[in-house]
């Protein structure tokens, strides 16, 4: 009998809440409503913010890659609205650039070649320097297609970023190698059947001469000796 009476209890509780959830509905679907309306508030106000940002970081990252010898090249953040609203807003995002004046602007990832990427991630780095939480960039072949001038100025930009991170550099130009603190040298040799991969770090004379290989090639000369000497003196004296 008592399992019986509680059972009729268990019943009549239901019974309560589904009436009280019942009437709960309009007072939810309200509330739902309201906050629907303060989340389309915030995020079309993101979106405005995030706009005035993208331009001002396209402009500042067309002007560092116009300095890589880059000059018709125009770099700009697109944005267009989400297909729904998440935790980080309501936008979508790609990277556009015009490589070339009167041409129309075509998504990064699909036209730029390996040395245009490597500078204009150098450029968005270098825009992003002051808060940028990634401590370490490492830029392999960033030399890839460029040389004389260009890579001068592509290393005093790595130099620049230097100052606020640590820079794993692969090069082979003596424009940008000379522009390190610290120099290694990468070395494959075959022994036993076999090909072994070794690193060294260079000291003072062996980096001389490292630049100078860069500079003049296998037969090292007292002029690239000399061009080696000045511009690690000038890059880091």
């Amino acid at each position: 009998m008592l399992n019986v009476i509680d059972y009729r209890n268990k019943l009549v509780d239901t019974l309560i809440e589904e009436e009280k959830s019942n009437k709960r509905i309009p007072e939810l679907e309200d509330e739902c409503k309201s906050i629907l309306v303060e989340l389309e508030k915030l995020t079309t106000s993101l979106t405005g913010l995030r706009k005035e940002t993208a331009k001002k970081m396209s402009a500042i990252i067309s002007s560092h890659v116009h300095e890589m010898d880059m000059p018709s090249t125009h770099f700009h953040i697109k944005l267009w609205p989400a297909s729904q609203i998440t935790e980080i807003g309501n936008d979508e995002c790609e990277f556009f650039i015009q490589t070339n004046l009167g041409e129309e602007s075509r998504p990064l990832a699909k036209i730029a070649s390996g040395g245009e990427i490597s500078r204009i991630m150098l450029a968005i780095k270098l825009a992003l320097q002051k808060s940028d939480k990634v401590d370490t960039l490492i830029f392999d072949e960033i030399d890839s297609g460029i040389s004389g001038a260009t890579a001068q100025r592509v290393g005093e930009k790595i130099s620049k970023l230097g100052n606020t991170h640590q820079i794993i550099c692969i090069s082979h130009l003596s424009q940008i190698a000379g522009k390190g603190q610290t120099h290694f040298k990468v070395e494959k040799n075959e022994d036993f059947g076999r090909t072994h991969t070794s690193i060294r770090k260079l000291n003072k004379t062996d980096r001389v001469n490292e630049i100078a290989s860069l500079i003049s090639g296998h037969e090292i000369t007292e002029t690239s000796l000399r061009q080696a000497t000045y511009l690690l003196e000038g890059s880091n004296g």
